[in-house]
């Protein structure tokens, strides 16, 4: 383990010798979100429980007679009632204050309170807060846990939307931010005197200066992007301690996950102390189609080197519960393994609305357990395997922050016309990703939509590689020039996920015509598919055996590297 220091004076430690991931997740993986009995385990095949609470005697017993590994939760937001109870006197002391020195709701818990008590949003910068936190690491450690899950992991720093926060704490700790500032990086930011600058006065003297208060959000303050990249190193710097904390106390490392939803910006901020997201991702279950936007999240979970386990979000899950649309969310689950990740077992998901506030899915297990004892039955095509990219996306992440709408656009045309891709993550202020050359090799096409987002030592890394590869600028370039591996003809809309390993591939097809009305795909007939089998690796395959969650396994032929599906239902894998 080393240890770096920030500018900032942030210390961040980067554990040396290869990923911790490696080992904590595998693409087969069959994932609870939260504690379920024994039976139910067995009936889909469990292997991970990710959001576990405080493992306790009983819950133990029947996780470890399943063979689950169990990861034990601490929420940094949604623990409020928890939290007053440890410290019923003083809680007032640990809570986030916006500019004017109030308590800020929980926007997704404005329905919960405790004792007459809202829940309020904490401070991770508050001691008190935090002397919380470590204890509840320590213990579910000592339960007994098997690694730890952060629920809303970025604590102050996930809630900047808000306009938070201006405690004493924050204040202070940003005032010390820019004292250890280069002098031109305080020239830059016009703060000539730091070791006097307050920036809770700053704001409100230029609040007040405004016509209304409507009319000037924090957040549109000149130096609220200093603001948020302080708050966001801030927040790594925690989920590093809390990590060695957990290790200090099992006397062995401690895997880590957190509720990082990677289409999220800035949830990329602290992904060192993490080896694995186990995340809510947006679905829009209410268009009623299929979306790549999942897509998104899954590769840049690969960007980063870690394993994904997804589930919906809480507006997801009620309009699931609400219209009865079980169909919809096998396609989620099958799009997650194709992706080489997973989708947390949709039992007892998290619902919200306005309307209704927090309630709960359990989905019908006769329509999922089939699908996660598919995934258990043919492992050995789902681990081991990685994504074959026919195109290299290089993504700094300031730019994806600034506007993350305008990636998802470019990283659907490319899902849309079947051109499998990655994302290479380069970092910015906030994200500690260098570019590597080796990132840009491979064979595939380079993507490079914005140049000027780049770091300098990237940019002139990039500037090397381009003086020998071609670069392409834009969407449609790039769409002009790319030879995808596999190619799909079809009379329906379908997704083809090449994935490889060494001497074998397998072609993941997924079925996108989902009708509502009848909550499944509409099966499609005479699928061909056309695929490159050299560069796949699998040169010379004269047969590829066909897989389906939905029908019996068949062999087909291959000739010159096509073949021809009978018919696709809701997931084919075609092993080569």
């Amino acid at each position: 383990m080393h240890a770096y220091l920030l500018s900032g004076g942030f210390c961040l430690l980067v554990i040396s010798g290869g990923s911790a991931s490696e080992s904590v997740l595998k693409q087969s993986d069959v994932v609870f979100m939260y504690q379920a009995d024994q039976a139910t385990y067995e009936q889909y095949g469990a292997t991970v429980l990710a959001w576990g609470g405080t493992p306790t005697a009983s819950s133990r017993e029947m996780a470890d007679k399943a063979g689950v590994k169990f990861f034990a939760s601490v929420g940094m937001v949604t623990e409020f009632s928890r939290y007053y109870e440890r410290f019923p006197q003083s809680y007032e002391a640990g809570l986030c204050r916006d500019l004017d020195g109030q308590p800020v709701k929980v926007p997704w818990l404005t329905d919960h309170q405790h004792k007459g008590v809202p829940y309020w949003w904490c401070c991770t910068h508050q001691p008190q807060f935090r002397q919380y936190l470590r204890e509840r690491v320590v213990e579910s450690v000592q339960a007994g846990a098997d690694g730890l899950h952060i629920d809303d992991h970025l604590g102050t720093a996930g809630g900047l939307w808000l306009g938070i926060c201006f405690c004493d704490q924050c204040v202070a700790a940003f005032q010390h931010y820019l004292q250890l500032q280069p002098a031109e990086t305080r020239v830059r930011l016009g703060v000539n005197a730091p070791a006097d600058f307050d920036y809770r006065d700053v704001l409100r003297q230029w609040r007040a200066a405004a016509a209304t208060d409507q009319q000037r959000p924090v957040t549109q303050h000149p130096l609220w992007s200093e603001w948020t990249v302080f708050q966001g190193r801030a927040a790594a710097q925690f989920m590093l301690e809390l990590r060695e904390l957990a290790a200090t106390t099992a006397g062995r490392p401690i895997p880590v996950g957190a509720n990082a939803g990677l289409l999220w910006p800035r949830h990329l901020a602290d992904y060192q102390a993490i080896d694995l997201f186990s995340a809510e991702t947006d679905h829009h279950a209410g268009d009623t189609r299929l979306t790549d936007l999942p897509l998104v999240a899954y590769r840049m979970a690969d960007a980063v080197e870690r394993p994904y386990a997804a589930t919906a979000g809480g507006g997801d899950w009620a309009y699931i519960k609400e219209h009865e649309l079980p169909g919809i969310v096998r396609s989620w689950v099958a799009l997650a393994y194709a992706a080489g990740h997973c989708f947390m077992v949709p039992h007892r998901q998290w619902c919200y609305t306005a309307e209704k506030g927090t309630h709960w899915y359990d989905g019908p297990a006769d329509r999922f357990a089939p699908l996660y004892r598919f995934v258990r039955a043919h492992a050995q095509w789902l681990d081991g395997y990685h994504s074959h990219a026919d195109v290299a996306v290089v993504l700094p992440h300031q730019s994806f922050a600034q506007d993350p709408q305008r990636w998802f656009d470019m990283l659907q045309q490319l899902a849309a016309a079947n051109v499998s891709y990655r994302i290479v993550l380069t970092g910015d202020e906030l994200v500690d990703r260098p570019l590597t050359a080796s990132a840009l090799t491979g064979g595939q096409l380079c993507l490079v939509p914005d140049r000027a987002s780049l770091l300098p030592a990237d940019a002139e890394l990039l500037e090397a590689y381009a003086a020998e590869h071609t670069t392409y600028a834009s969407v449609p370039e790039v769409l002009s020039a790319v030879a995808p591996a596999v190619r799909v003809q079809a009379d329906g809309m379908v997704r083809a996920l090449p994935r490889i390993a060494a001497g074998s591939a397998v072609v993941h097809l997924l079925n996108y015509q989902y009708d509502v009305k009848r909550d499944d795909v509409t099966p499609i007939a005479n699928v061909a598919v056309q695929v490159d089998l050299q560069t796949l690796g699998v040169a010379g395959a004269a047969t590829c055996r066909v897989l389906a969650p939905d029908a019996p396994p068949q062999t087909l032929p291959v000739d010159a590297g096509r073949v021809t599906v009978p018919q696709l239902g809701l997931w084919s894998l075609l092993v080569f």
